[in-house]
């Protein structure tokens, strides 16, 4: 008895971190139609897909492992799963070479989604190893962030940037004429390096 209610809490618990999961930005729509609201988990992949989907990647061989989000337990380690994969890393590793310009399958027609599925699973046609597909998405961003921190590099205020074309010309003929006065070199130096903001 105890027993099945310790279960039961951890049920209720692992619940309320699936609707955390599905609630992120990048799982609110399913993996494969975009449709809003996934209510299953696909465990092949740690993805989130909605329920006409779940059926349809019951269907392709080899089949799916795919579980309601509400109306079944889940274990610890598939609960890990969700939470280091998700949809983002699915389309990464299985749309890797998937040509962006293309418009998505309509979700409403079974056959050409039958068909996407059999290309994107069975057929492994956009495909990358996760290694090398997260590696790529790892460099991209890393170029991205580096591209937009670079205009911040330039913006230094101009006043506070002192040049020293004008100085050369009032010091040379100083040190030229006047190179028995060496104390009051420094403080023509001094006077010469004040900027006033």
């Amino acid at each position: 008895m105890a027993s099945a209610a310790a279960k039961k809490k951890q049920d209720e618990k692992n619940l309320v971190v699936l609707r955390e999961l599905v609630s992120r930005p990048h799982n609110k729509k399913c993996n494969e139609c975009q449709q809003r609201g996934p209510t299953y988990a696909d465990m092949t992949i740690s993805a989130f897909v909605c329920t006409t989907c779940s059926g349809l990647l019951r269907g392709i061989s080899p089949p799916h492992r795919v579980k309601s989000i509400s109306m079944t337990s889940f274990t610890q380690a598939e609960i890990q799963s969700l939470d280091q994969g998700g949809n983002e890393k699915a389309r990464q590793v299985w749309l890797a070479k998937w040509d962006s310009s293309k418009a998505d399958p309509d979700s409403k027609d079974e056959q050409a989604m039958r068909s996407y599925l059999s290309n994107k699973y069975e057929k492994r046609r956009w495909y990358e190893p996760p290694e090398k597909a997260l590696a790529k998405k790892a460099s991209s961003d890393s170029s991205t962030t580096a591209a937009a921190a670079a205009p911040e590099a330039k913006q230094f205020p101009p006043q506070h940037v002192v040049s020293t074309a004008f100085i050369r010309p009032l010091v040379w003929p100083f040190h030229h004429h006047h190179a028995h006065a060496p104390h009051s070199a420094p403080s023509l130096w001094r006077n010469l390096c004040t900027v006033k903001s």
